[in-house]
């Protein structure tokens, strides 16, 4: 839900959403301005930072130097629980 409420307003940046679970990745396919990758293996909030950068870098979503900001739930697959916020910076270590 968090992905949609970001699509809603429209933003003139792209959104990247990296899902877990194929069925949302579809439901989320059609959102305005929203990127959708399934991924998996991902075992902590440092691997999800990671594979968030590596994918938004190999998409062309952003180049070195721009920012990304992530949003999560921790607990991974927990519904209802975003609740980090990020900012990683693509090409430094995120």
């Amino acid at each position: 839900s968090t992905t949609l409420r970001a699509a809603r307003e429209r933003p003139a940046v792209p959104i990247l959403c990296l899902a877990t679970n194929l069925s949302v990745a579809r439901r989320l396919a059609v959102a305005w301005g929203v990127r959708t990758t399934v991924i998996s293996g991902i075992r902590d909030f440092s691997d999800m930072v990671e594979e968030a950068c590596r994918i938004a870098s190999d998409e062309g979503v952003a180049a070195r130097g721009e920012r990304l900001v992530i949003t999560a739930g921790v607990p991974f697959g927990a519904t209802g629980t975003t609740n980090v916020l990020r900012i990683a910076r693509l090409g430094d270590g995120a």
